[in-house]
């Protein structure tokens, strides 16, 4: 297994990312965050784990809503630096901590949640097991990634972005999909590495970890959304992204 990437760590490619976070007008704050977050259960007196928590923004969602305990972690040193220094909660706790290595995390959670991290990491059965093993029973699992049918072409440089357009309808390419292996791409100046998986393997790996599927759903920008950044209209060819709902058995 390859050691993970940590592009967040790049100074350059942080600094371009925090620009584009910072607009507001992007994927992540338009179409991403509002669509997990009304798949959020009660929050109240619940211990969270939030994998991938970047800057902590969702983490200080959980606190700000009733959450009891929430431990972000991340990979990243300057991401978990910046969580600390905006988020200022007595029950949230953050920790420079690889996806891959989670069991060293002694407790369990009645919530495990992430936003736009799995694509990350190459080893999806043993993630899904690992968060199996940190969730109290009837917990919780609940996380977006880069949808499928998105990741699945194998490109260089903007061949991602190959399409034929035909009387004003968006044709997008799907070659690959069942290629389940990893993908590089070259976002913010950056090689970025991400790992496809089709529908079959992330829906069967969370089955064979004793969690049972709750709510599947894909990502479909609402009117405003699309008014800001007209390009999203097309998800309704292609979605950007994959939301799953499960919990422990």
């Amino acid at each position: 297994m390859e050691k993970p990437q940590n592009i967040y760590d790049n100074t350059k490619f942080f600094e371009e990312y925090q620009k584009m976070r910072e607009t507001k007008i992007n994927a992540n704050e338009l179409i991403e965050i509002p669509e997990i977050k009304s798949m959020l259960p009660d929050l109240k007196d619940k211990k969270i784990l939030d994998l991938g928590c970047g800057a902590g923004g969702m983490s200080r969602y959980f606190a700000e809503n009733g959450a009891k305990r929430v431990l972000g972690v991340d990979i990243s040193k300057n991401m978990i630096n910046l969580a600390k220094k905006e988020n200022n909660y007595k029950n949230v706790e953050f920790k420079v901590l690889e996806m891959e290595r989670i069991l060293k995390i002694k407790e369990k959670f009645d919530m495990v949640f992430s936003s736009l991290a799995f694509h990350y990491v190459e080893d999806f059965e043993k993630l899904m097991k690992d968060i199996s093993n940190l969730l109290n029973p009837n917990g919780i699992l609940i996380f977006s990634q880069e949808h499928p049918v998105a990741t699945a072409i194998i490109y260089n440089g903007k061949e991602m972005e190959k399409h034929i357009d035909i009387n004003g309808k968006r044709y997008y390419l799907l070659s690959d999909y069942n290629n389940n292996s990893k993908r590089v791409l070259n976002w913010n100046m950056q090689d970025t590495v991400k790992y496809h998986r089709n529908f079959s393997t992330i829906i069967n790996s969370i089955i064979k970890n004793n969690m049972q599927i709750l709510e599947v759903r894909e990502s479909q920008p609402e009117k405003e959304a699309v008014k800001q950044v007209p390009k999203y209209k097309y998800q309704i060819d292609r979605p950007y992204f994959l939301y799953i709902k499960a919990k422990k058995l």
